[in-house]
């Protein structure tokens, strides 16, 4: 007999079932239906699809300046709101579920090829730690993509145990459009 290491839980003993065609017939032997197995496998598995399918808000995207132009070669300050969590109450097979979902990580799209991956939201004037300095004039928008990670108890599980989710969500957000403007200088005799 092979017990399965179930940690501090025991494990749950051999499920056996055996069937007859009709009531006056006779029963068929007996047949190991589910053999040992820990206490958490029986409850149900909340899959990155289902975790996918959940509806999560985006984390808001801001820029500075906030609003009107950008100048070439200036310094584009961007940032989301820091400590982020979403909480839901779903139900998977008739079993309650409760779900956190936690940022993993923000890709910034600057919208002229660029982007930037970090695991900070970043934070707004007078932190520079997420910036991006635009090369050319142009139209610009920049769009946050954020990868969640997430993990979920079953309301049956005696432990109340968290279980991580395996794979991600993704939200995405767009900041208004702008214009990347160059500014120039011009030398004057001061005459008007």
């Amino acid at each position: 007999m092979n017990l399965p290491g179930c940690g501090d839980d025991e494990p749950v003993e051999p499920l056996w079932r055996r069937t007859r065609t009709s009531p006056d017939a006779e029963w068929t032997r007996w047949d190991q239906y589910i053999g040992w197995i820990c206490p958490d496998d029986l409850l149900p598995p909340f899959t990155e699809q289902d975790f996918r399918s959940l509806t999560i808000a985006s984390p808001e995207a801001h820029r500075q300046p906030a609003t009107g132009d950008v100048l070439v070669n200036k310094p584009l300050i961007v940032y989301t709101e820091p400590d982020v969590e979403r909480r839901f109450r779903t139900s998977l097979f008739g079993y309650g579920i409760d779900v956190v979902a936690t940022p993993l990580e923000y890709t910034w799209d600057f919208g002229d090829g660029t982007e930037l991956t970090t695991t900070s939201p970043g934070a707004p004037y007078p932190s520079f730690e997420l910036t991006h300095d635009y090369r050319a004039p142009g139209a610009a928008t920049v769009t946050l993509t954020t990868s969640w990670e997430g993990q979920y108890r079953v309301d049956e599980d005696p432990d109340g145990e968290w279980r991580d989710i395996d794979g991600t969500a993704v939200t995405t957000v767009a900041l208004d459009p702008f214009e990347v403007v160059e500014l120039r200088t011009r030398l004057t005799d001061g005459r008007r």
